[in-house]
């Protein structure tokens, strides 16, 4: 069993990692950090609580450290995990900088040990299906992805994902998850241009963007806006043989806020009605129209098969190394959106 060491004990830990951790047998969760000792008990009554990563590691001989902190932490936090040679799986965004980034992969190399981001987008059922697509070439030559994450928060609220600080606003939230799936699909751009910019009356923190990834023979547009009342475009695919189009949302994230059991026959997947359409032409010139169902999703996936990289010293399902490329990304994009200009990739 692998004894993990959780690190906050938020929204983030309780909604998108405890879930699985207590539900699958590969890991006991023994060990929180928080200032809330109380919440844990009454959820983890075994746990024992800590105030600091560094006071827990130095009693407790743990396998994994899970940090979900405050964006800014990441990095020292799976530094020190990863120098008491434990596994570390780390939230989104992996790092605030490409440098802390690629160190915390030579550490994590030189340790020896698992360094996994928590990039749980890769296994939502609407990218999988749109990766299905693109592999089968049904659109034949890809020329335009738009990738989109939506929200209606016209409000700022008072929380440090909002307010003003290092590693806050939407981007560093959404730019993680839409970069990512982009690098996975098409790999690295040839260069980049964006806008980042705060709209919301009293904002601290930005909370609209759009990002152009440049690529030799295709273009791909990603942004997110906090004032979209209705029905969320999630991707819009356009090939040499015709177009996909996808609306709505992945249903993991609202239901596991709802707690949904994960033997529920609803779990991950998502409402027929919700599902894409495909429109292809034929040799007559003609478009037609097919709904493709979306996959599963597969944040279950995730969890088993980081336990297994854990347990027999294979890649773990979002291996850090292959997030670097997206904090470059994000680097980039935030001074292409200071400056006005496109940047070319390095």
């Amino acid at each position: 069993m692998i004894s993990t060491l959780l690190v906050g004990f938020g929204f983030s830990a309780t909604t998108f990692h405890l879930p699985f951790l207590n539900y699958l047998p590969q890991f006991s969760v023994d060990v929180v950090i928080s200032s809330k000792p109380d919440a844990v008990k009454a959820v983890l009554p075994h746990a024992e609580v800590y105030a600091s990563l560094e006071e827990a590691l130095k009693i407790h001989d743990v396998d994994l450290v899970v940090i979900t902190t405050p964006n800014h932490l990441h990095a020292p936090q799976a530094k020190i995990a990863l120098e008491h040679s434990c596994h570390v799986l780390v939230e989104k965004p992996f790092t605030l900088s490409s440098q802390d980034a690629t160190e915390l992969v030579a550490l994590a190399n030189a340790q020896r040990k698992q360094l996994c981001v928590y990039q749980n987008r890769r296994f939502d059922g609407d990218f999988l299906t749109l990766a299905a697509l693109i592999k089968e070439g049904t659109l034949g030559d890809i020329k335009r992805l738009d990738s989109r994450f939506d929200r209606f928060r016209p409000v700022p609220r008072n929380r440090w994902r909002e307010n003003a600080g290092p590693g806050s606003g939407i981007f560093w939230d959404l730019g993680p998850h839409l970069i990512d799936q982009a690098l996975q699909l098409f790999g690295q751009p040839e260069a980049v241009s964006a806008n980042i910019l705060t709209l919301r009356e009293g904002g601290q923190s930005d909370d609209t963007f759009d990002i152009t990834l440049h690529y030799t023979d295709k273009m791909i547009k990603l942004g997110s806006s906090a004032f979209q009342a209705g029905t969320t475009l999630r991707y819009d695919l356009q090939g040499t043989k015709g177009s996909f189009r996808k609306f709505h949302l992945d249903p993991q994230e609202n239901q596991l806020r709802a707690g949904l059991p994960f033997d529920d026959a609803s779990w991950a997947t998502s409402e027929p009605t919700q599902d894409g359409v495909l429109a292809l032409v034929n040799e007559s010139g003609d478009v037609v129209e097919q709904t493709i169902p979306t996959q599963k999703g597969e944040y279950l996936t995730f969890f088993t098969r980081l336990a297994h990289a854990i347990e027999h010293a294979e890649r773990s399902p979002a291996d850090a190394s292959t997030v670097i490329p997206v904090i470059r990304v994000m680097e980039l994009a935030i001074k292409a959106s200071e400056t006005g200009k496109t940047l070319t990739y390095i």
